[in-house]
C-alpha cells in the first residue's frame, strides 16, 4: 500500500512538473512570437513593465519572509532565555560551591545530571545549530578530565552562542570575555595551565 501511494505521489508530482514546463515553454514562445512582431517603442516599456513587476514581487516575498522569522524568534525568545538562564545559574552554583569561605552545602551529582540532561532536552527543541554545537563540545571537554582553561573556554563558547541565539551581539566582547567572568581577578585566566 505504501509503495502504491509512494509511485501515485511520484507521478502526480512528475506530470505536475512536466505540465508547467510545456506550459511555460508554450507562454515563452506565445511572447517572443508576439515580441518580434513589435517595435521597439512598443516591447522596450512592456519589457521595463515585467521587470519592474518581477523585481517588485521577488522584494515583497523577501521582506514577508524576513517578518515572519523575526516574529518567530520574537515569539521564542522567552522560552529560550529561561532555558539559557537555568544552565547559567547551575553553573554559577557549582562556581559558589568550589569557594569555600561561603560554606554552601554540597552539589547531589545525581541533581546536576537531570539538570543537564533537562537542559539537553529543551536545547533540542529550542537551541540553535550553534548552541548545540557548543553544547556538544562543552560536553566533550566536560568528559574528559579538562583543565581549568579548557573548560572555561568551553563555558565561554557555549555563553556567547546562546547570546546569539537569543539575538544578543557578541561583536564587542573580547575573546574569552566570558571565560574570565566567573574570576574573581580576570588576569588569573591568562595564568592558567592548557
Amino acid at each position: 500500500m505504501k509503495r502504491t501511494l509512494t509511485f501515485l505521489f511520484v507521478s502526480v508530482m512528475l506530470l505536475s512538473f512536466l505540465g508547467v514546463t510545456w506550459v511555460s515553454f508554450r507562454l515563452v514562445a506565445y511572447v517572443a512570437a508576439g515580441a518580434s512582431e513589435l517595435k521597439p517603442n512598443e516591447y522596450v516599456p512592456l519589457f521595463v513593465a515585467f521587470v519592474t513587476a518581477v523585481v517588485g514581487l521577488v522584494g515583497a516575498l523577501y521582506t514577508q519572509n524576513r517578518i515572519r522569522k523575526r516574529e518567530v524568534d520574537s515569539a521564542h525568545r522567552p522560552k529560550k532565555m529561561e532555558i539559557y538562564f537555568s544552565f547559567i545559574a547551575q553553573v554559577e552554583r557549582q562556581m559558589l560551591y568550589q569557594k569555600e569561605e561561603l560554606g554552601l552545602e554540597a552539589i547531589d551529582d545525581a541533581e546536576l545530571v537531570r539538570e543537564m540532561m533537562r537542559f539537553k532536552s529543551l536545547c533540542l527543541l529550542w537551541g540553535s545549530a550553534e548552541v548545540l554545537r557548543a553544547l556538544s563540545e562543552f560536553q566533550r571537554v566536560s568528559a574528559s578530565q579538562p583543565s581549568p582553561k579548557s573548560m572555561l573556554r568551553s563555558v565561554d563558547a557555549l555563553y556567547r552562542a546562546m547570546r546569539k541565539d537569543i539575538g544578543l551581539s557578541n561583536v564587542s566582547l573580547p575573546k574569552d570575555f566570558f571565560a574570565k567572568w566567573p574570576l574573581s581577578n580576570p588576569g588569573d585566566f591568562d595564568r592558567l595551565d592548557e
